[in-house]
């Protein structure tokens, strides 16, 4: 008799396990279908927009930045190039994020947004973040740079010249980060261009809006 209740008591039990076992299978299935609803669509916003605008011109994000910083020993060899220009006193002229931009049209070429230069290429820069410093931005305020070093797949595919300073690590494309008017700054640009003289080595270049090119690799204007 004892074992006939006792069958039938875990007779009773047995639904309420399955049910048990049930619920928590579908909570598991919930929870990974919201976390992989989550991921795409993370994936598909980063997808549709990995840029911003910066004056009329697009630039890749900051998350953009940072998975550029991931691959491979991108965030060490950064690293040593910032490591490089602070003691040559420069490190804080510009940030790397502003510094590492291949150009603005990265998507329309489908081009890397960012690139390292190779380490025989960066003492080129440093005269040309001492004249962002001490001659550039005392006279129009501070800069956001469009574009920097080039590999030589962007620079071909862009369109720029085989000859081109940001191939060397040298040349920068500019635009100001205050509303400056584009006659003011040509105005601007052109005193510190004649002021500074051919002793500056300094090369300026005035394109369309507010964007202005300078390097210091060869005493010029156009």
């Amino acid at each position: 008799m004892a074992l006939f209740f006792a069958g039938q008591d875990t007779l009773r039990q047995l639904p309420g396990r399955r049910i048990n076992r049930a619920v928590v299978a579908g909570i598991t299935l919930l929870l990974l279908l919201v976390v992989v609803a989550l991921w795409l669509y993370l994936y598909f916003k980063s997808l549709e927009k990995p840029y911003y605008e910066l004056k009329g011109y697009r630039v890749a994000t900051g998350e953009s930045f940072q998975s550029f910083l991931r691959r491979g020993d991108n965030r060490e060899r950064t690293a040593r190039l910032f490591d490089y220009l602070e003691a040559q006193g420069v490190g804080e002229v510009l940030n790397a994020e502003n510094l590492l931009r291949q150009g603005t049209d990265w998507l329309d070429i489908h081009e890397p947004a960012f690139a390292i230069p190779p380490r025989d290429l960066w003492r080129n820069m440093v005269a040309t973040l001492e004249i962002i410093r001490d001659q550039l931005e005392p006279s129009i305020g501070p800069v956001d740079v469009l574009s920097a070093y080039r590999t030589a797949n962007y620079n071909r595919k862009s369109g720029g010249r085989s000859g081109s300073r940001h191939r060397d690590f040298c040349g920068l494309d500019l635009v100001p980060k205050s509303n400056i008017s584009r006659k003011e700054l040509i105005e601007e640009l052109r005193s510190l261009h004649a002021r500074l003289g051919p002793g500056s080595n300094l090369g300026l270049g005035i394109y369309d809006s507010v964007r202005f090119h300078i390097d210091t690799c060869g005493y010029r204007l156009w």
